[in-house]
């Protein structure tokens, strides 16, 4: 199994907090936000990580070059994680199983276990303890994501999206091909990398599955707040 990270973003909305680093070097319990992702997707049989870095990717390849491949989008600026993956795609083997996350997820390890160990795939996670305060939203019908975002209203919303991803080999190449279409052919620089998996099941009736992580600690690192709860459940962990 392959993975992919997806932290060229700039993080506009921590500037203040981060200043001149890339979120995903911030700390989370003794090492970044990106070097334990990494070290995680290892340890539970990751076989090559890809790290699409965007903004201050010097930073980033200082950090993590020596335990994954760092690919750079220089057009980090004004493009979204659709253009990241297909930089991806462009610099790297990814035709194997994939798990594809966002760089800024703090998450549990039992999360990550959680994606990997699902059998019906395409998969993203969900957790379903999650509905008010959810920003990215899911609708869920048998098991499979049937309307997305972040404008679903509470009665519709079964959880809030994780940031996490998994792909089985047989389906990579199909993922892949609509994300050269639309970049390349469509020139749909401003999606991102989840809308090619929905306009894959839009088009072709190809469920994409939920696998739920409710119980299990996770966090977006968007707000000061979120960087106040990772900090608070390390510190919890260490008591």
């Amino acid at each position: 199994m392959k993975a992919v990270i997806m932290v060229a973003g700039v993080g506009s909305r921590l500037a203040k907090k981060v200043k001149h680093l890339p979120k995903c070097l911030l700390p989370a319990g003794g090492e970044t936000i990106l070097s334990r992702s990494v070290r995680l997707l290892k340890e539970n049989g990751v076989s090559e990580t890809v790290v699409v870095a965007g903004y201050r990717a010097s930073l980033v390849r200082e950090e993590i070059a020596k335990n994954a491949v760092v690919v750079f989008n220089p057009f980090f600026r004004v493009t979204n994680s659709i253009a990241s993956l297909w930089f991806a795609h462009r610099a790297a083997d990814l035709y194997d199983d994939l798990v594809v996350l966002n760089g800024d997820v703090v998450y549990q390890e039992e999360v990550l276990r959680a994606a990997l160990q699902a059998k019906s795939r395409p998969q993203m996670l969900i957790d379903t303890s999650r509905v008010e305060l959810a920003d990215y939203r899911l609708k869920v019908e048998d098991g499979c994501i049937v309307q997305q975002g972040k404008e679903l209203p509470d009665e519709q919303t079964a959880g809030e999206y994780v940031g996490v991803a998994v792909m089985s080999k047989d389906f990579v190449p199909i993922y892949m091909a609509r994300v050269c279409d639309l970049v390349e052919n469509r020139e749909q620089y401003s999606l991102w990398w989840e809308d090619a998996l929905f306009a894959i099941r839009d088009e072709f009736r190809i469920p994409v599955h939920v696998t739920d992580v409710k119980g299990y600690f996770w966090a977006e690192a968007d707000y000061v707040e979120d960087l106040n709860r990772i900090d608070e459940w390390f510190e919890g962990r260490n008591e």
